[in-house]
């Protein structure tokens, strides 16, 4: 590794944080189904949980269990911190945001190579993908501070392995 490529930090990964992501993306909901398909707590794609193509950044490649929430907990947690290892410039809200819209969007969005307004007038999924996007990290951050999902618990849901 050349001397001055920086160290990616991964500690702001922790479970808090894992946690508030599951709520951002399901609420908490190890079966749910967003409408582009996206299955589990942590809303992976068809075409990764099931056919298996990979994630890139580390995740181990195959079929599994999106609904499973360890499998897609330890999931989320390895592609998070193969994208800050992969990207060690990058803060946790440019991590976060490429969680959400893709490591490639983010990458164009930062080098000035995507024209905002031009992508967002392309279409009303462009459109809201970016609003999305854009408060993303924001949103996951204020989850992550308020701990919405500890107000309906009265046990720890899942296996305590996880927590």
């Amino acid at each position: 590794m050349p001397k001055d490529k920086p160290k990616a930090d991964t500690s702001w990964i922790t479970d808090d944080l894992l946690d508030a992501l599951a709520w951002a993306e399901s609420t908490w909901n190890p079966n749910a189904v967003s409408k582009s398909g996206a299955t589990g707590m942590y809303q992976f794609m068809p075409t990764f949980f099931k056919e298996g193509k990979p994630l890139g950044y580390g995740v181990p490649t195959g079929p599994f269990d999106a609904t499973d929430p360890i499998v897609s907990r330890n999931m989320a947690k390895t592609y998070l911190e193969g994208m800050q290892k992969y990207y060690p410039t990058w803060d946790p809200t440019e991590v976060l945001m490429a969680y959400n819209w893709g490591p490639g969007m983010v990458n164009k969005y930062k080098s000035g190579d995507l024209d905002l307004e031009e992508y967002a007038n392309k279409s009303d999924w462009n459109r809201q993908k970016l609003s999305e996007a854009m408060n993303y990290a924001p949103k996951v951050l204020r989850f992550l501070k308020e701990q919405p999902w500890m107000e309906n618990l009265d046990e720890d849901p899942f296996s305590p392995s996880i927590r």
